[in-house]
């Protein structure tokens, strides 16, 4: 093998194999799966990649061979490869590097390009993708949401400090996308006279996605830096926190590959996810990352409280509800709602959008719409106007579930370092839900340290009844 592309996830890697594709010269596969098993949708993948390249390859057949358990790379060996030895090189680009040590032994690349990207911009990007295509689904034990996404971040970043050991040319995205002398630097060390000018793999790829991909970088017939600089845009909130909380744990990948490092005193200096002094020493397995039962690290994450928080919330959100979530986020709990019940998104997922979205956190709620419940989860802690923010989720006159880190059940915790501004004991919530009008029935500590309240809108004896909130 010519070359292997290897990096995190949103770090322009599928633009970096699309780059070293030039007919007649190379051809680099985006995750072909070549250790997995048998799967007829990537084989489809990759011979239509290959023929439209030009290769003669023949689709892959109808049955698997008999071989046991039968592997992907057994079609590419026998169909593909073969071609393959005809041109200067061949290649693979991964972000998922589950394995990648057995790709490496099977195919050996002369050269290892590295992808990286501030891992606070990777981090905004990563859960704008997730929304956009949908990975939070339903079903079995797999939940790809924020937990999903902060850790396969740190196993990816893990498995970087091992590669770098390895001779390596170090891509940023930052200078692909910024820096014009970059891109001929990237074609000397592959040995490209010039770099390929096709999106021949993002155009394989499902046209959700490359559509989206495409209009992003005024349709894929240039690199622009339009995504530079998205998390000094990005409005404060839990997308933004969990960005930053990711860069303060994982300050040795940004010093590694010289990006802004924070303060000592700003570092998460001890995690059950942090990077581990050998390399190659990763503190988990990726199966747990996919596992959304897996409770994550031993320490307070907001991406994993939320989690246990939607998991409980779905179990108190009535049939034929039309939800409003004020979270922001990721979707997830569209999958999981009960029968005939939909969601409404309290923020626009789509980042960027043209629309002026409110200041949740200064306690500024978006009209309530069609809703007729509301779901409030890993917010309240980091309303800076927390008093406002209840009185306007009463005004909607609708019954809520939220949830709340009480200062009781977090001795010990930092609470500042996660972006907390609010530091409420249990009564102290209870006694301002009903100041403002709400009856709460609390499920207290339910995974620990988070508790769930569930709130039902009454009268307050003396006062006029709250004005609606706006339609």
């Amino acid at each position: 093998m010519g070359v292997a592309v290897m990096g995190l996830m949103r770090s322009g890697t599928t633009l970096v194999a699309d780059l070293l594709t030039v007919r007649g010269k190379s051809l680099v596969f985006s995750e072909p799966n070549l250790h997995g098993r048998w799967s007829d949708s990537t084989n489809a993948q990759l011979h239509r990649l290959a023929a439209d390249f030009g290769l003669a390859v023949p689709p892959p057949p109808a049955r698997p061979p008999r071989e046991t358990p039968a592997r992907i790379h057994h079609y590419f060996d026998r169909a593909i490869l073969p071609q393959l030895q005809k041109l200067d090189f061949w290649g693979v680009k991964y972000v998922d590097l589950v394995g990648w040590q057995s790709i490496f032994d099977r195919y050996e690349p002369k050269k290892l390009v590295l992808c990286v990207r501030d891992l606070r911009e990777t981090t905004l990007s990563a859960l704008e993708l997730v929304e956009r295509m949908g990975l939070a689904f339903s079903g079995g034990q797999h939940m790809r949401d924020e937990a999903w996404v902060f850790a396969r971040l740190c196993y990816t970043i893990h498995e970087l400090m091992s590669l770098r050991r390895r001779p390596h040319f170090v891509l940023r995205y930052e200078d692909l996308v910024g820096d014009p002398e970059t891109p001929r630097r990237l074609a000397d060390y592959v040995g490209l006279d010039a770099l390929g000018t096709e999106r021949l793999n993002l155009l394989v790829e499902s046209e959700r996605r490359n559509k989206w991909e495409l209009t992003k970088h005024d349709g894929g017939t240039r690199i622009t830096a339009n995504a530079i600089g998205r998390f000094e845009r990005e409005p404060e909130g839990p997308a933004k926190a969990m960005a930053e909380r990711l860069w303060r744990l994982l300050g040795e990948y940004s010093l590694a590959f010289d990006y802004d490092v924070a303060e000592p005193k700003q570092r998460v200096a001890v995690h059950d996810l942090a990077i581990r002094p050998r390399p190659g020493d990763i503190p988990f397995r990726y199966r747990q990352v996919e596992n959304r039962e897996w409770r994550g690290p031993t320490q307070l994450e907001r991406a994993f409280a939320r989690r246990r928080a939607r998991a409980i919330a779905i179990r108190n959100i009535p049939e034929n509800a039309v939800v409003l979530d004020l979270g922001g986020g990721v979707s997830a709990l569209r999958t999981e709602l009960p029968k005939g019940a939909r969601l409404l998104p309290g923020l626009s997922p789509k980042r960027g959008a043209k629309q002026a979205l409110p200041d949740i956190l200064a306690g500024e709620l978006p009209p309530k719409g069609e809703a007729t419940f509301v779901v409030a989860l890993d917010i309240l802690e980091q309303v800076h106007r927390l008093p406002r923010f209840l009185r306007a989720l009463r005004a909607y006159g609708l019954p809520a579930l939220i949830a709340f880190h009480c200062t009781d059940d977090t001795a010990g915790l930092d609470r500042a370092a996660l972006g907390w501004v609010n530091h409420l004991t249990r009564r102290q919530l209870q006694n301002g839900l009903a100041a403002v009008g709400f009856k709460s029935v609390a499920a207290w500590v339910f995974d620990g340290r988070q508790s769930l309240l569930k709130l039902r809108p009454v009268a307050i004896p003396g006062r006029s009844k709250p004005a609606a909130a706006a339609a």
